[in-house]
This record gives structure tokens, C-alpha cells and sequence, in this order.
């Protein structure tokens, strides 16, 4: 197997997208185009770990942690499962960081393109719970409920009066107003122009519901940015909004496909740094 190299979305929480560099039995994943995590598959079965050790326990051969780098000849090690046997052996060890070393430019092409949506009960899609690479992977999934937001998150915040009716909660308003929306609704795979650019729905027809999805949109617009399907027209408004948040910017950067004004996002850079200091 020669070394695939591919992106996919974050959902569900959305955050952005991961790069992929896939070989037979390993893979390497980044979220930032910049530090990568190392991953082999077992050669060996390993029963999963129950709890006090009750029930059965299937073996399965199962995908660990070898480390992480910067670059393909900087790997720091972590310490992996004694019942995985001498990992620095691994058969797919050299051709992953051989891949690695030969990564082409970022981001990877986006691979992910089986899209599972909540929808309200008109059919119509709300907001996106998972991505396929193909249809296998689509035909395993089973896509759980929407969050808007990690739970460790509280950055978050919208001047919407639903957002006050939650204690100035937007996150905890965003997720209630999408589970009331999509209640009698239910789950449909699109693919392709069938399937709206951005992971939720933009519009809504009550003043207090688009003014806690504009923010939030706002607030999550330098992860947007990274989406492949964007026009000029909606690319340029997410880069007005991302450079509010220059730090998350920064982050970022080497996952966005395109940057329609180089200029106003090197001020944001160079504002992320002096932040830094």
C-alpha cells in the first residue's frame, strides 16, 4: 500500500480538520499542520480492557500511540501497552515516517465527503454529526447528538436573548435550540453539492435565533476558514471574522486552502506573537 494522504472534518464539535498521512498498519494525524501523532496498528490480538476485569474481553488488533514529531526524524516516544510486542520493530514504522518526511504541501485534499446531518421535520439539514471517507465507513457509523462546543470551552458568547434565557449560556442555548429543532426530525446521508457548505444552518427565522448563530459562527470562523468548499464571496466575510481571533488564527493557517488577503492575516500573526510574549 503506497502512503495516502488525506483530510477530514472535526464534528460534532466542529473544529476545523485533521490531516491524514495513512500507510498499511499506520497513520499519522495533525490538527495543526505542524506537530503529527504516530499511530500502528497491533501485530498482536489485544483483549479489550472491562472494567474489574468482568465480561468478555474480544481481542482485536488495535491501533496505539507511538509517539510524536515535529518532524520525521524528531520522534518523541510514549510509552505503549506491555502487551504490545517491541513497537520500535514495526513493520509499517519506516514506511510511515518515510511518508512523513515526504509530506506533500498542506492542506491534504479532503477525503470525507459521506456527510450524516440531523434534520428538522421538513427533511431539511440542521446541523452536521459525522463524515465517511466511503461507504463502508458511512455504512459503520452510527452518528451520536450534536455539541456545539467541547465542554471545556467557555469562550463562547452571544448578545442573543436565548443565550440569557440561559443563564448566559450560548453554548448551552445553541445545543438546546438545535435538539428542539431536530427533535421529530431525523438523520440523512448527502454527498456532494446536495450538502450545505457550512456545518450548520446559517439561516433562521426568529431574530434571536440568527443572532446566537451569526456569533457563533463568528467564533468558530478561523476553523471555518480550513473548509475546501468555500466561494470567494462567504471566504472573505470568515476572514474578516477569523482575524478577531488572531491567536486561533495563527493556529490554523497552514490548514486554510486559500487566503484571499495575505496582508490581513500576517497583521493577525504578528498579533498572536506579541500576544504570546
Amino acid at each position: 500500500m503506497s502512503a495516502r494522504y488525506y483530510s477530514r472534518r472535526r464534528v460534532s464539535p466542529f473544529l476545523g480538520s485533521m490531516q491524514v498521512i495513512e500507510v498499511e498498519d499506520g497513520r499519522a494525524l495533525s490538527l495543526d499542520g505542524r506537530s503529527w501523532e504516530l499511530q500502528l496498528l497491533s501485530l498482536e490480538e489485544i483483549p479489550e480492557r472491562v472494567w474489574a476485569n468482568i465480561g468478555p474481553r474480544p481481542a482485536k488488533r488495535r491501533w496505539f500511540i507511538y509517539g510524536r514529531c515535529d518532524e520525521a526524524g524528531d520522534v518523541r516516544r510514549l510509552p505503549v501497552s506491555r502487551e504490545v510486542r517491541d513497537p520500535s520493530n514495526h513493520p509499517a514504522l519506516a514506511q510511515l515516517l518515510e511518508a512523513l518526511a515526504a509530506c506533500p504541501t498542506l492542506p491534504f485534499p479532503a477525503a470525507d465527503m459521506h456527510e450524516a446531518w440531523l434534520c428538522d421535520d421538513r427533511g431539511e439539514p440542521l446541523a452536521l454529526l459525522a463524515t465517511a471517507c466511503d461507504e463502508a465507513e458511512r455504512d459503520s457509523r452510527k452518528p451520536g447528538s450534536w455539541a456545539c462546543l467541547p465542554p471545556t470551552d467557555r469562550g463562547f458568547s452571544s448578545t442573543s436573548g436565548l443565550a440569557g434565557g440561559q443563564g448566559g449560556n450560548a453554548a448551552l442555548a445553541l445545543n438546546a435550540l438545535v435538539s428542539r429543532v431536530g427533535a421529530a426530525g431525523r438523520l440523512k446521508w448527502l454527498q456532494g453539492d446536495g450538502a450545505p457548505v457550512l456545518p450548520w444552518r446559517c439561516d433562521w427565522p426568529g431574530a434571536d435565533e440568527q443572532q446566537l448563530v451569526d456569533d457563533y459562527t463568528a467564533y468558530l470562523s478561523p476553523y471555518l476558514l480550513t473548509l475546501q468548499r468555500l466561494d470567494n464571496a462567504l471566504r472573505e466575510r470568515l476572514e474578516q471574522l477569523a482575524v478577531q481571533q488572531f491567536d486561533l488564527i495563527d493556529y490554523v493557517l497552514p490548514l486554510l486552502p486559500e487566503v484571499l488577503d495575505p496582508e490581513r492575516m500576517e497583521v493577525a500573526r504578528v498579533k498572536a506573537r506579541l500576544a504570546g510574549k
